[in-house]
């Protein structure tokens, strides 16, 4: 199987100082890249993920490598570890990383709804089992003020409005239920207008329905404000971004608790990185220490 490739792995994993047999938490465990590099470090690792298809698929892959004694996969948001830590592991950890993009399983997958191309779906949850509003919902049923509300917040979709009218009469005419169909929707009102974009036109549109399904930047919010309360004093918080939603809440954090933390410098991924890997160009890697 060909697993998502980590973004910004030695930068990112250099930033949490690995002490041997020291306690950490890969917050997006996704396909375990992040995570696997603690290990060979001599780290302990409890992996969160969302996703039951990626925690099986990442413990699977550890425990091929024979690195599942120090690791402890947890089928769970981020937002809820606090408590686990509180909870399972009894003191303060060492240090904790989150790389908030989607693994390229999922990205791709059919039947998930988070691809343009996805012929079946446009459900975008993380773990439909604990999750109930999808983005098949939002699109054919909320309001013209909502679906503004999201596309404009979440994705600064400079032509919201106009998009909007196009989806509703669109969703008129038959309820729309795949990725491939409302991409098809968004590219065709950019095409009649000619208007042109670097990125595919239902890039803002998908992300921002996948940040409101998920409640993904107010799940980001309690994650930064838990790790104040779950990592040891000196321990470290690596925190990589893919758009700057996510970066503009991780830098009001960090300038909100200056007291509390010493930020390092941004990092971005090099050339040669975004040329072997295009989907860590707009990657962004924020790391701090709590005082």
């Amino acid at each position: 199987m060909n697993f998502h490739t980590p973004v910004l792995l030695k930068e990112s994993i250099n930033n949490l100082s690995i002490e041997t047999n020291g306690v950490y938490i890969d917050a997006t465990l996704g396909h375990g890249g992040h995570t696997i590099e603690i290990l060979q470090r001599g780290g302990i690792v409890y992996g969160f993920d969302q996703d039951p298809v990626n925690l099986n698929l990442a413990t699977s892959r550890i425990k091929e490598l024979n690195l599942d004694s120090r690791f402890t996969p947890v089928n769970q948001n981020f937002t809820t570890i606090k408590k686990f830590v509180n909870q399972k592991i009894g003191q303060k950890i060492d240090g904790l990383i989150a790389d908030l993009g989607l693994s390229q399983s999922q990205q791709t997958a059919t039947n998930r709804g988070f691809s343009f191309n996805d012929s079946q779906s446009i459900d975008m949850r993380l773990n439909p089992k604990s999750q109930t509003l999808t983005a098949e919902e939002i699109i054919n049923t909320y309001s013209f003020d909502d679906l503004y509300q999201i596309f404009t917040k979440f994705g600064q979709e400079l032509y919201s409005k106009p998009l909007i009218l196009h989806i509703i009469r669109q969703r008129q005419k038959s309820p729309i239920k795949t990725g491939e169909r409302l991409a098809n929707i968004i590219r065709e009102y950019y095409q009649e207008h000619h208007i042109k974009t670097k990125v595919d036109p239902a890039t803002k549109i998908f992300l921002s329905l996948r940040i409101a399904v998920n409640q993904e930047n107010t799940n980001l919010q309690q994650l930064l404000e838990q790790s104040l309360d779950i990592v040891k004093s000196d321990g470290n918080i690596s925190i990589i971004t893919f758009h700057s939603g996510e970066d503009r809440i991780v830098k009001q954090f960090l300038t909100k608790h200056s007291s509390e933390i010493i930020p390092q410098k941004p990092i971005k991924p090099t050339f040669q990185e975004i040329k072997n890997n295009p989907l860590s160009r707009s990657s962004i890697l924020r790391s701090y220490k709590i005082v």
